[in-house]
């Protein structure tokens, strides 16, 4: 789909010179003379931008008088003034009123195009941006959960926004680091403006290269996140070269563009990497520049107490998540979950929660034939020694102490090692489940 540009100017020849230029590159344009016909094609057309000129009949203010008026009724045009050499402060004066640049006459082509390029983009990245304001974005997820983790989470990234300091995110696989990325880029100054995310992870790097730090004409995504913020996603994947460019960029605010030179942007870096990665492999300049606020998220299987409020999370929401009506799990099933290990994480459970009410469809409640293989399978493997074939073999009561011994170690780790926790959900006093588990261990020690 074509960009549409409305070119405003009483100079026949300037019109059709635009028009020429900017048409050959693809644009469709809409060239008027005068205002009546300015606002007319503003009723009917939806324009990405507008070229404006200052001196439209005998009144040398005519152009800022109707850059108010778009101002007022389609704020968020770009509007280009195009200026002669007299009325330079003039123009300086309206891109203080809100218009995106201005281009002096005569004009230079590449000046010209670089110009329209460079607005549209940013257009174009605002309408994304305030639909992304707009759209149910899942970042409520952010404080689901009963871990301490979570409970200080919230209050760790609204520190975070409350600054332009950089942020780097220690996450694992399907944590939602992009999320809270965005948590704070909305909680900050720079709200208004784009939030971009760009994967770093990629084999063909001399094209990351391009994307991120752009080339001749074309803006790269830290300069087109000017003022807003950049999400760097897997940033320990950045080769060498765009590494040390990123570094030069932090250092110096600027960054270097084949024929333009150096172009100087205001852009906010927030990343993350994979703990898993072998940091010795990473500019240490760069993670020193980039690591000044730190956050560690660890896995679902390290805070377990977490788990069943995100189950709880995905399935209560499950008309606006995936379309599906919302479906409890039954007791068996919330307690395979409970255990499972998540390897993918937050992801995975928004994935599996999906999957299972698909399964269930036809069910009142999601019961254990519903969940993915995977997850019964691993608990069966987990709690082979629940197995009643291996107790059958003891006297009652060294099967007793065996199965006790085996269940309350199961629910321990199922609470994530939280006594508390899970003395609740045994029925048993705290003080007595300690009593119980010394006395289970001093009993299995006699009887070995």
């Amino acid at each position: 789909m074509k960009n549409n540009i409305l070119i405003i100017d009483d100079d026949a020849e300037v019109r059709s010179l635009i028009s020429d230029v900017l048409s050959d590159e693809g644009y469709e344009t809409f060239p008027v003379s005068n205002e009546l016909e300015a606002f007319s094609n503003l009723k009917k057309t939806e324009f990405d931008l507008i070229f404006l000129d200052l001196w439209i009949g005998d009144d040398e203010s005519a152009g800022l008088k109707i850059l108010d008026k778009i101002k007022n009724q389609y704020a968020g045009i770009p509007v280009v003034i195009i200026s002669g050499h007299g009325t330079i402060d003039v123009a300086v004066s309206a891109i203080q009123n809100g218009a995106f640049d201005f281009i002096e006459k005569p004009f230079v082509i590449d000046r010209l195009l670089l110009t329209a390029n460079q607005a549209i983009e940013m257009y174009r990245l605002r309408k994304e941006n305030l639909k992304l304001r707009n759209k149910r974005v899942d970042l409520e997820v952010i404080g689901v959960g009963k871990s301490q983790f979570v409970t200080s989470l919230k209050s760790t990234l609204d520190k975070a926004a409350q600054t332009n300091s950089r942020v780097f995110i220690e996450t694992y696989p399907g944590m939602g680091a992009e999320n809270m990325a965005l948590y704070i880029h909305r909680q900050s100054v720079r709200k208004d403006y784009p939030f971009i995310h760009f994967n770093c992870s990629s084999d063909a790097k001399d094209k990351i290269e391009l994307e991120l730090f752009g080339r001749d004409k074309t803006s790269g995504y830290l300069e087109k996140a000017n003022f807003g913020t950049l999400f760097l996603d897997n940033v320990t994947e950045l080769s060498q070269d765009s590494q040390r460019r990123l570094l030069q960029y932090i250092q110096e605010g600027r960054i270097y563009i084949e024929n333009r030179g150096n172009v100087y942007v205001d852009t906010r870096i927030i990343c993350s990497h994979n703990a898993n990665f072998d940091m010795s492999e990473f500019n240490r300049d760069l993670f020193y520049r980039l690591n000044i606020v730190h956050i560690k998220i660890p896995e679902l299987r390290d805070r377990r107490e977490d788990i069943l409020p995100l189950i709880d999370y995905y399935t209560a929401n499950s008309d606006s998540f995936f379309g599906l009506k919302s479906k409890s799990f039954t007791d068996e099933c919330r307690a395979i979950l409970q255990t499972y290990e998540w390897p993918g994480n937050i992801y995975q459970i928004k994935s599996i929660v999906e999957n299972s009410l698909i399964n269930a469809l036809e069910d009142v409640q999601i019961t254990k034939k519903d969940l993915p293989a995977e997850l019964t399978a691993s608990t069966r493997d987990k709690f082979t020694s629940l197995d009643v074939s291996k107790l059958i073999a003891l006297p009652l009561r060294e099967a007793r102490s065996a199965f006790e011994t085996d269940y309350l170690k199961a629910q321990i780790e199922r609470f994530s090692g939280n006594i508390s926790r899970t003395a609740e959900f045994v029925g048993m006093e705290r003080s007595a489940l300690h009593r119980k588990l010394k006395s289970l261990k001093e009993r299995r020690s006699g009887e070995k």
